[in-house]
């Protein structure tokens, strides 16, 4: 979820790029709507990228991660 929330704020601000290079610079009177847009992106995805995951899907897979984890060093022990 995280990486489709990502690829989405990054499409949508390619998308900005490209209709400011497509159309030409913004008027004067459209500057606070492209300021609006590509601001709530990028601060999308500062927070997305910083902030831990503590939801409680996060912390199952987490869980399950460890778990799987463990496994794998027992039996890489058991084998040495």
């Amino acid at each position: 979820m995280k990486g489709l929330s990502i690829l989405f704020n990054l499409a949508s601000l390619a998308c900005l790029t490209y209709l400011m290079i497509a159309k030409g610079m913004p008027r004067n009177d459209e500057w606070g709507i492209i300021i609006a847009f590509a601001g709530a992106n990028i601060t999308s995805l500062i927070v997305i990228l910083t902030a831990k995951d503590s939801s409680f899907l996060g912390l199952w897979l987490q869980r399950k991660k460890l778990e799987e984890q463990q496994k794998i060093n027992k039996l890489n022990s058991q084998k040495d």
